[in-house]
């Protein structure tokens, strides 16, 4: 049997006998080869390391947001954000909260609502979503007992929408058309005078609202020089 050629990896062409006849050549092509192979390999891995470095940087690098309330205990007192000894808050009904405890360990920070989880802790985290009904609460040092009353006040309502008379018809009633918005309620007023800031309510005989449209029927008041405008409130 002849020699062949054979292609290897690497960057040449090299002449191979078969096994057992020019040993000392096939054992240096193979180490040659074996060297070029785990040294990519190792190339590949340390790569592969280094782009799991980077993702796993970028994930830790998401910030942590702020709590609402920052609680320390300088003294046998809290301190709120900085402020002065017990402050009293004021809290919107329905909002959640979150207070940030660091106090000594024997000034526990304990609210006394519902609505609280992770309370009476000395540190950590407190949420606390203040009840919808009508009542304040307090915070203390469930070992001491100082602290402060919380109130709560209602949550600011929206604005009312902006409406617009889209059309008005006068015969032995007035038609009025104009947009309006479910939740809103509209009241029709006239006046017979601009120069002063009398308007009177127009009595409604008929309102169907649809598709963002209200068709109100009203009665026509008396007079010829009839101004009309349209209040809006919420149910």
């Amino acid at each position: 049997m002849g020699l062949k050629l054979q292609q290897l990896w690497g960057t040449e062409r090299q002449g191979c006998a078969p096994i057992g006849k020019n040993r000392h050549n096939m054992k240096k092509t193979i180490s040659i080869k074996h060297s070029l192979v785990m040294g990519t390999l190792r190339n590949a891995l340390r790569a592969h390391r280094t782009a799991a470095t980077l993702i796993v940087s970028i994930l830790f690098s998401q910030a942590v947001p702020a709590a609402d309330f920052s609680v320390t205990s300088p003294g046998f007192f809290y301190s709120i954000n900085g402020s002065q000894a017990n402050p009293i808050l004021t809290l919107v009904r329905g909002q959640t909260y979150t207070f940030d405890i660091n106090t000594d360990s024997i000034h526990p920070f304990e609210i006394l609502s519902p609505g609280v989880v992770n309370n009476n802790i000395s540190h950590g985290t407190i949420t606390y979503t203040v009840p919808t009904v009508v009542s304040n609460y307090n915070y203390i040092c469930s070992v001491h007992f100082f602290g402060a009353q919380i109130l709560t006040v209602a949550p600011t309502p929206p604005p009312p929408p902006l409406i617009h008379i889209l059309g008005v018809a006068i015969s032995n009633n007035v038609f009025l058309r104009s947009t309006g918005t479910n939740g809103w309620s509209i009241n029709p007023e006239f006046s017979t005078n601009l120069t002063t800031t009398n308007w009177f309510a127009l009595t409604v005989l008929s309102n169907s609202f649809v598709n963002g449209t209200n068709d109100t029927i009203c009665g026509r008041p008396s007079g010829t020089n009839l101004f009309f405008r349209i209040r809006s409130q919420p149910n």
